[in-house]
């Protein structure tokens, strides 16, 4: 085997990894990237330092969510990293905006390929690897090397705790896939890295449905800054906000076995559909069928009894909390 993809030491207990599908990567670069972008997005871009990242939307004029996407500080910029298949959407709904600011869009997506390290001893292990200390901050990233593959790491929680993307050029791919082979730690499907995601909570494209507000998903806290200045659809927002709830909510579908509930499969309350299943899986956190699903408030009211195909489920929080009994989102 080359010296170049043995690996430093033996796997952690607790750590998997996987191949994950090309995220989309959007590079908006130039002197007024990030002005430009903070009129755009619920994040407060300007106090983001090169290698710090956050959470935000893209919402229309009406408020509803075109994209929920990571935003990270790059030297010349920001880096967008949303879920496959966002990039070309998202760059022609900024360029719709763009007319005299120094800013240049790219959609780099086909240069990369992203690998998942998950796990309570993943982030340690990797700071063995590659001699680097990862920042705590959820959504940090910086640049290290595997055997001799450059890579960027990030510190993304979108697959619950413990979890970090190791991004490499798309030509070094294959190298990396057999690096990690070359290690003790298991290599795990798509489909697990799926059921980390929904456990998570952690929406992607098909999760969002037409005229979904940023407040329905849940992640004001990580995704929304409530005090910058002005942005496309700021006015939905600060409405919502000043009213202190919404109509609808992204939750988890809990049903009473191992079985996953269907997707396109409508959550019922009292003969009425008040949601749909759009994603599903086995928990790893529960032993038990999971769906998300947004839906409407009166499900989670006390004393509701919501149905899925006629059989009873619990509406959960997310993520998915390690003990759930008489749930309620």
């Amino acid at each position: 085997m080359d010296a170049s993809i043995t690996p430093a030491d033996s796997a952690p207990p607790a750590a998997w990894w996987a191949a994950v599908p090309a995220r989309s990567a959007l590079l908006v670069d130039g002197a007024d990237a990030v002005r430009f972008l903070d009129n755009f997005t619920t994040a407060s871009l300007a106090p983001l330092a090169v290698g710090g990242g956050t959470e935000g939307f893209f919402a229309d004029g009406r408020g509803q969510v075109i994209a929920v996407a990571a935003l990270l500080r790059t030297p010349d910029g920001i880096w967008i990293d949303a879920a496959p298949g966002i990039a070309p959407r998202l760059q022609e709904h900024l360029e719709h905006y763009h007319i005299r600011e120094a800013v240049a869009f790219r959609d780099a997506s086909a240069e990369r390929a992203a690998f998942l390290l998950h796990g309570r001893d993943a982030t340690a292990w990797l700071e063995r690897q590659t001699g680097v200390s990862l920042p705590p901050n959820t959504l940090a990233h910086g640049g290290a090397t595997l055997g001799d593959i450059p890579i960027t790491l990030l510190a993304a929680d979108w697959y619950g705790p413990g979890g970090c993307l190791v991004i490499v050029a798309a030509g070094d791919a294959d190298r990396m896939a057999a690096w990690l082979g070359a290690t003790d730690i298991p290599q795990r499907s798509l489909a697990d890295v799926e059921a980390a995601r929904i456990d998570a909570g952690s929406p992607e494209p098909h999760d969002i449905s037409p005229k979904t507000l940023p407040q329905e998903l849940g992640r004001d806290g990580r995704a929304i800054c409530f005090t910058k200045g002005c942005y496309l659809g700021q006015e939905t927002v600060a409405r919502l906000d000043a009213l202190g709830h919404v109509n609808r909510r992204l939750v988890g579908v809990v049903t009473a076995d191992a079985t996953p509930p269907d997707v396109h499969a409508d959550v019922m309350l009292d003969g009425v559909a008040v949601g749909t299943i759009t994603s599903a899986c086995v928990s790893p956190t529960l032993g038990a069928g999971l769906g998300l699903a947004i839906v409407h408030v009166r499900a989670l009211a006390a004393g509701a009894s919501p149905t899925l195909a006629g059989a009873p489920v619990r509406l959960v929080p997310l993520p998915v909390p390690a003990a759930t009994t008489e749930a309620e989102a």
